[in-house]
């Protein structure tokens, strides 16, 4: 019997060499989108929203594909268009993308203040734009139920999502101009959001970055020239 004694490194501490190597070891084993459940949970939950079927659908890395089937929804609403369509909207499901809060305010010389505390003599005001403005998840709390209705937000609201902001924000769009877009074209709109957010999703979770910090979570540790190292006795470098 021998002792041999082998030299492992954390991922950060390989070389750019070893850390393809150990990239490439990774991606050929291949591994299951870890969010696939919650991306399936909004997926059921848009399609009882809408009464619509996603059928044949597939994602990944690469690329996604899907039918949409509009089982439960009538020609005549899929056909509206311009602010009937908005008016359905809102009529139907708007409380996916508002949460009214009420503001009470009174007035003073002609000026409008804002009133915090007992409200029982004030005027009241309702703001519709809470939810649709901040970004919350209305259906599983999975970020991807945002991803889903966001052309419905840029629709109905004229508001988009900011990157740099980190929520949504108004747009430069003039809702009155857009008189053409359909209900069936926003919720086509939204099924292809949905799937295109989930092959971004994939693209990232294959990526160096996403490897790196899989590593670090799981404590993993590589001989020199990248290879995972599995042995029960090691001496760190």
């Amino acid at each position: 019997m021998r002792t041999t004694e082998v030299k492992v490194y954390s991922f950060d501490e390989l070389s750019n060499e070893a850390k393809e190597r150990a990239h490439n070891d990774w991606l050929a084993i291949g591994h299951e989108y870890p969010c696939a459940g919650e991306a399936r949970d909004t997926m059921e939950a848009f399609e009882r929203e809408f009464g619509i079927s996603l059928v044949n659908w597939h994602y990944d890395s690469c690329g996604y594909g899907y039918d949409i089937r509009f089982d439960g929804i009538s020609d005549e609403v899929l056909a509206l268009s311009g602010n009937r369509a908005r008016a359905w909207i809102w009529n139907n499901h708007g409380d996916i993308l508002i949460e009214p809060t009420t503001h009470y305010y009174e007035i003073k010389n002609g000026k409008r203040y804002k009133v915090v505390g007992p409200h029982s003599r004030k005027y009241r005001s309702k703001v519709f734009f809470d939810r649709v403005y901040d970004g919350t998840c209305p259906w599983t709390g999975y970020c991807l139920d945002c991803d889903a209705i966001d052309p419905l937000a840029y629709f109905a609201f004229g508001v988009e999502w900011s990157d740099a902001e980190k929520k949504r924000v108004a747009g430069n769009r003039k809702l009155s101009i857009d008189n053409r877009t359909t209900i069936e074209d926003i919720l086509r709109d939204c099924a292809d959001s949905l799937f295109r957010s989930l092959q971004r999703d994939c693209e990232y979770n294959e990526s160096m970055e996403a490897f790196a910090e899989h590593c670090e979570a799981n404590d993993y540790e590589f001989t020199e020239d990248g290879e995972l190292w599995t042995g029960a006795k090691e001496i760190a470098a």
